[in-house]
C-alpha cells in the first residue's frame, strides 16, 4: 500500500512559483523551439497549405473537413471528383486560382482520375502525420524511431465506440495483439533502455492506452452495473496481457456520460489482488470538466489505499460534442464554457497532483507551453526531481515543443494512434479542428506568431467552479 496523501487541497495560486519565473521558463522553451514548425503547419507541403487555407477561410475549413470525413466511403474516382468539386471548387479559386481550375472538372474525365488520386494521396499524407500505422506491425518503425529520439510512447488504437459485440470483441483482440507484437519486438531494440534512469513512468518501453468505451457495445449509464462488470472483465484481460509484456497501461477518459463507468471499472480492476503489484496503472482526467477536482480527490483516496497510480491530466477532446448535446437537451453543461477556465483549472489540478507525488505519478498532457511550464516550475518549487512526473503530447502535433522539453531533461511521451483509415477519419478531423481552432495554442504558436508573453500569461477563471 502507498503512503497516505499529504493533502487534498492544492496550494493557492498566490503561493505558486512567481509568474515571472514561469514566463522566463516559457521564454526559454520558445527560444529552443526557434523557427521550427511541425509538418502540420509547414507551408512547403500540401498539408501545410491546406491548414493555412483552413485557418484563413472558415468556409473552406468546413467543406474540407466534410470531404475528409466522407472520403473513405467513396469507391471510385468519379465519386471523389464530384464531391471534391461540389465541396471545394467554389472556394478554391478564391484561395489559389490554379486550385479552382483543377477542382472544376468533369467527374468522368481522365483529369478527374488524376485529381482523385492526388486528393487521396494528400489526405493519406495528412493522416500519416497523426496516425503511425494501420497495425502494430506497421507502427514498429515509427515507435522505435521515437525511442531513438529519446521520447517514450503510448499506443492508442483508434475507435471509441462499438455498435456490436462482434466489433467490441475485435477491439479487445486488437489490444491483446498490440501488446503481443510489442512484447516480442522491443527486447531486440537497443532503444529499450530507460530514457531517464529511475523514472517510474519508463519502467518499460511498452505502453498502451485503452479506450474502455470501445470494449462493450452496450456501454451506457442506464446499463451501469452490467457495463462496469463487462468493462472490468475485459480491462482485466488486457492488464493480464500487459503484465506478461511488462507493459504500462493508461485508461482513457471519454465523454461525461461514459466516464463514471470507466473510473469505476479502473478502480475495480486495479484494487483486485491479482493486480495489486501492477506498477502505476494510469487513468485520464479531463480538466475541462467542472467535476474534475472531485474525480481526482476520489482517485487520490483510491491511490492512498491501493498504492501509487498514474494520472494523465488533459484539457479534454469532446468539448464541441458535449456542449452541443447539452444545449440540444437543455441540460447544464458538465464542461467549462471558456478555454481560459479549462486552462486555469488545469493549473490548479497540476498543483494538486504534484502535491500528492508520493501516491501519484502525474503525466501532463498538453501542447500549451504555459501549462507545461507551470507544471515544471511548480515541481521545481516543491523540490521534486524530473522522475516525479512526465509530459505527454500527441504524435505529429507538436514535435518542436516535445523536443524543447526533452532537451531540458524531462520525460516526454508521445500519444501514438494506430488504425485503419475509416475509423481514423474521425480522429483526423478532430485533430485538424483542434489545430485550426481560433483558441488553439498550436495555431497561435506556429501560425499566428502571437506575442510570447500573451501565450505565457496566467489563465483566469471566466466562470464559477
Amino acid at each position: 500500500m502507498g503512503a497516505p496523501a499529504k493533502k487534498l487541497e492544492p496550494t493557492p495560486p498566490s503561493a505558486i512559483t512567481p509568474h515571472s519565473n514561469i514566463t522566463d521558463f516559457g521564454r526559454r522553451i520558445f527560444r529552443l523551439i526557434g523557427e521550427k514548425q511541425p509538418s502540420t503547419f509547414n507551408k512547403n507541403y500540401w498539408s501545410g497549405r491546406i491548414m493555412e487555407w483552413s485557418m484563413r477561410r472558415p468556409d473552406f475549413k468546413l467543406n474540407m473537413f466534410r470531404l475528409v470525413d466522407v472520403l473513405p466511403t467513396l469507391r471510385d474516382s468519379a465519386s471523389i471528383a464530384r464531391h471534391v468539386s461540389e465541396y471545394l471548387a467554389p472556394i478554391g479559386s478564391d484561395l489559389y486560382r490554379p486550385l479552382g481550375w483543377a477542382l472544376d472538372i468533369n467527374p468522368h474525365s481522365l483529369r478527374a482520375k488524376i485529381m482523385a488520386f492526388i486528393v487521396q494521396r494528400v489526405v493519406g499524407q495528412m493522416a500519416s502525420q497523426f496516425i503511425a500505422g494501420s497495425s502494430p506491425q506497421e507502427a514498429l518503425k515509427p515507435l522505435r524511431a521515437s525511442r531513438r529520439r529519446g521520447q517514450a510512447f503510448t499506443v492508442d488504437l483508434l475507435g471509441e465506440y462499438s455498435v456490436s459485440e462482434v466489433e467490441a470483441l475485435r477491439y479487445l483482440e486488437r489490444y491483446l495483439e498490440a501488446l503481443e507484437v510489442l512484447r516480442l519486438a522491443t527486447p531486440e531494440w537497443d532503444e529499450r533502455a530507460p530514457l531517464i534512469p529511475g523514472h517510474p513512468g519508463d519502467l518499460s518501453p511498452v505502453c498502451v492506452s485503452v479506450k474502455l468505451s470501445a470494449l462493450y457495445s452496450q456501454c451506457h449509464i442506464l446499463n451501469f452495473e452490467r457495463s462496469v462488470a463487462v468493462l472490468s472483465e475485459r480491462l482485466a484481460a488486457i492488464a493480464r496481457k500487459a503484465q506478461q509484456a511488462a507493459a504500462t497501461l493508461y485508461v482513457d477518459a471519454e465523454d461525461s456520460g461514459t466516464n463514471p463507468m470507466i473510473y469505476e471499472a479502473f478502480c475495480r480492476v486495479f484494487s483486485s489482488p491479482e493486480f495489486a503489484a501492477f506498477p502505476y496503472p494510469g487513468i485520464v482526467v479531463q480538466a475541462y470538466a467542472k467535476e474534475a477536482r472531485q474525480v481526482i480527490d476520489k482517485l487520490l483516496r483510491f491511490a492512498a489505499a491501493r498504492g501509487p497510480i498514474a494520472i494523465r491530466l488533459v484539457k479534454g477532446a469532446y468539448w464541441d460534442h458535449e456542449t452541443i448535446l447539452s444545449t440540444q437537451n437543455d441540460w447544464p453543461s458538465p464542461l467549462f464554457s471558456f478555454k481560459q477556465s479549462s486552462d486555469a483549472n488545469y493549473e490548479l489540478l497540476t498543483q494538486l497532483l504534484l502535491d500528492n507525488h508520493a501516491i501519484v505519478l502525474p503525466a501532463f498532457g498538453s501542447h500549451n507551453v504555459r501549462s507545461l511550464s507551470h507544471a515544471c516550475c511548480y515541481a521545481e518549487r516543491l523540490g521534486l526531481d524530473r522522475t516525479k512526473f512526465e509530459l505527454q503530447m500527441l504524435y505529429g502535433m507538436a514535435d518542436p515543443i516535445a523536443a524543447a522539453f526533452q532537451s531540458l531533461g524531462y520525460l516526454v511521451r508521445l500519444y501514438v494512434p494506430l488504425g485503419e483509415i475509416l475509423p481514423g477519419m474521425g480522429y483526423l478531423v478532430r485533430r485538424l479542428l483542434e489545430n485550426t481552432s481560433n483558441e488553439s495554442f498550436l495555431r497561435h504558436t506556429f501560425f499566428d506568431s502571437a506575442e510570447i508573453d500573451n501565450l505565457l500569461s496566467a489563465p483566469q477563471f471566466q466562470e464559477n467552479l
